[in-house]
């Protein structure tokens, strides 16, 4: 089966934020960019027969309603953001540097803000997986978020010259995974 993981686009207003699971806003017109070039980078019969699954979150959401037109896609939970605890809403620097070197430590295990690890996080990625599998499909969309991404490429052994768990994701990318 193909995945493709499909990173949403930038929100508007969160420089300098650590958002997480916050329901940040993204501009239409950066939403129809960004659907733009995704279908540029997604075979044209895999767009128009592939299931397409979202985060809950309306910056998934609304880029997967476009990508799925004139479907619906298939809300998944599993599909959202790490749940960044006390940090989110905070800006990133006013987080103790204490803890930011903590989880730059301990990345897989560390719960930022008391919040899920990376390793929760991917057993999360796990069931939405094993829930999918047995669907049969070809191939299936999954518009979610960086540390989603992050953890099923890394679960996937993914080359991306880093540890995929510490990767830069951008908004917008593509990532397509062959999965027996």
């Amino acid at each position: 089966m193909e995945i493709y993981l499909i990173r949403h686009p930038p929100p508007t207003n969160i420089d300098g934020l650590c958002y997480g699971r916050l329901d940040v806003s993204v501009d239409q017109t950066t939403i129809a960019a960004a659907a733009d070039s995704i279908a540029t980078q997604i075979p044209n019969d895999t767009l128009k027969t592939a299931p397409i699954f979202c985060s809950p979150l309306s910056r998934c959401l609304a880029l997967a309603r476009r990508l799925a037109a004139p479907n619906e896609p298939l809300i998944a939970d599993d599909l959202i953001e790490m749940n960044f605890g006390q940090w989110q809403g905070l800006r990133w620097d006013a987080i103790p540097r204490d803890q930011i070197d903590a989880w730059a430590t301990e990345v897989w295990d560390y719960r930022p803000g008391g919040g899920e690890s990376a390793q929760m996080v991917a057993m999360r990625w796990q069931r939405w997986l094993d829930a999918v599998r047995p669907r049969g499909e070809k191939a299936v969309i999954a518009v979610t978020h960086a540390g989603v991404i992050r953890t099923a490429l890394a679960r996937s052994g993914y080359e991306m010259g880093a540890p995929a768990v510490e990767s830069h994701i951008p908004f917008g990318s593509v990532y397509r995974l062959d999965i027996e």
